[in-house]
């Protein structure tokens, strides 16, 4: 089947507006496109992304952080004038009219905070608007500052007014046109990598430790590069700063460096003490973990142990294995063995002379290429998510007549309710779906959200994974 070329160049501009393809020149005048996988994967991370701005920023800034994520670029203007809109039309009562005048200027109060917190940038602009492949580029100094030229206040209550009554084919000017925003994925993945440091001290201290770690990312952060493998160092002082009211501070600290796997580290005496945030130390710990669990899983307790302690010594030889593991050394064998088979393990065969003499033996020594493991592990919850999503698909296309059905049932009986219907009428509505219906609905929905969970842990483990790499390849 033939595409024309219209086609294949409307789809290149919506990839291009979703951040998802790059462009460099190739030959004069002529561009070649690049397709970014890793940005196509964080599309799976956008139900993270906005119920993280829910959770910390509210309902406004979680329309606009949907908004952009379904436009990949946008104007503050036409972000302002879309959420406020979808904010007016989600409202059970579509608010008053007083609410109605106001919600423009309480979305963009919502925006400019997300700016300012740098979960939402600028995007960069051609260098030279004439030359038919660009240069994009934008001065740091531009990336977050949305000033207040930049947005007609009158025009955009003037354009949610003429929408909301229905007229749609209005041409108002607005002076950003030409000034775009996009999704700061780094800001997102930075609360996400800060939140699994807290959590993974919280599980082995307790809350306080994780505020007290809390803070001293907070103080890292503002003399250091947040994506740094190892942080610049912050004093005890400092951090009582951030936390007035929590007593022996000193103790805490001491706690969260023995507990942390190397994530804080005390390296001075000054100012009360002197301590460190090391980001790789952190992700190790964290995916060495994760690693063992799945061998754990896989294999059992016993080829976990010894995948540990093969790890721990780097290199080690099959007799030692069996000794130092206190397993027998039969199952000792075997274990290795299956471990060396799926890739767990590997082997270095290092010879005792270089002669080449039949009477000269090698000695192989097993060892663990944690990079190899990590990515082969990561490639199995790729097509885990997979997995994930058809099953969810299929289930929902399998049992779609009765979803309808129940969605259909369901505005009925709101629909009867806010017009006044007697109990009589909403009761005979509800009996249009079976007992035997609503309880195979009630299955459906359940195994749906079980699915649902398992991608949202299963994208947790993925970027943990993520993270190791990214500092594995920064550390080197």
């Amino acid at each position: 089947m033939a595409v024309s070329s219209f086609t294949v160049k409307e789809a290149l501009a919506v990839l291009i507006k979703h951040n998802l393809v790059t462009w460099e020149e190739w030959q004069a005048g002529i561009p070649s496109y690049t397709l970014i996988h890793d940005r196509v994967l964080l599309i799976l991370r956008f139900p993270r992304y906005v119920y993280l701005v829910r959770e910390k920023f509210g309902e406004e800034s979680e329309m606009v952080i949907d908004v952009l994520s379904k436009e990949g670029q946008s104007t503050a203007s036409q972000i302002i004038i879309t959420s406020a809109i979808k904010l007016y039309e989600a409202n059970e009562d579509n608010a008053s009219k007083g609410g109605l005048e106001q919600r423009h200027i309480v979305v963009r109060n919502h925006l400019l905070n997300l700016i300012e917190n740098e979960y939402v940038q600028r995007c960069p602009a051609p260098k030279d608007p004439s030359k038919v492949v660009p240069e994009l580029s934008i001065k740091s100094e531009d990336l977050y500052r949305l000033t207040p030229e930049m947005l007609d206040l009158k025009a955009l209550q003037q354009a949610v007014h003429l929408h909301i009554a229905g007229e749609t084919d209005h041409a108002l000017s607005h002076p950003d046109k030409d000034i775009f925003w996009r999704i700061n994925y780094d800001r997102f993945h930075m609360e996400f990598r800060d939140s699994e440091i807290r959590n993974s001290i919280v599980r082995r201290v307790d809350p306080l430790a994780g505020e007290c770690l809390g803070a001293i990312l907070k103080v890292s952060y503002s003399r250091s590069d947040p994506w740094a493998p190892v942080m610049n160092i912050v004093t005890v002082s400092e951090i009582r700063d951030h936390l007035k009211d929590l007593k022996y501070l000193e103790q805490y600290l001491k706690i969260i460096e023995e507990q942390s796997g190397g994530c804080v580290q005390r390296v001075g005496d000054a100012g009360g003490g002197e301590y460190r945030i090391n980001m790789f130390n952190a992700f190790k710990a964290l995916t060495h973990a994760l690693v063992d669990n799945v061998v754990q899983d896989r294999f059992g307790s016993k080829a976990a142990r010894i995948f540990r302690l093969i790890r721990h010594h780097h290199m080690m030889e099959q007799d030692q294995i069996g000794e130092m593991s206190m397993i027998d050394k039969k199952e000792a064998n075997i274990l290795t063995y299956k471990l060396l088979h799926d890739n767990f393990l590997r082997i270095h065969e290092l010879r005792k002379t270089l002669a080449p003499s039949p009477a000269n033996k090698s000695i192989f020594l097993f060892h663990v290429d944690m990079t190899a493991v990590v990515r082969m592990v990561l490639e199995w919850c790729h097509k885990g998510m997979y997995n994930l999503m058809v099953q969810r698909e299929t289930r929902a296309a399998d049992n779609r007549r009765l979803l309808e059905k129940r969605i259909r049932v369901a505005t009925i009986v709101e629909n009867l309710k806010q017009s006044g219907g007697t109990e009589e009428q909403i009761q005979e509505v509800q009996e249009m779906l079976t007992p035997s219906e609503r309880e195979l609905v009630d299955q459906v929905l359940k195994v749906q959200d079980k699915l649902l969970e398992s991608e949202i842990g299963l994208d947790d483990t993925i970027f943990i994974l993520q993270m190791f790499l990214y500092y594995q390849t920064q550390k080197a």
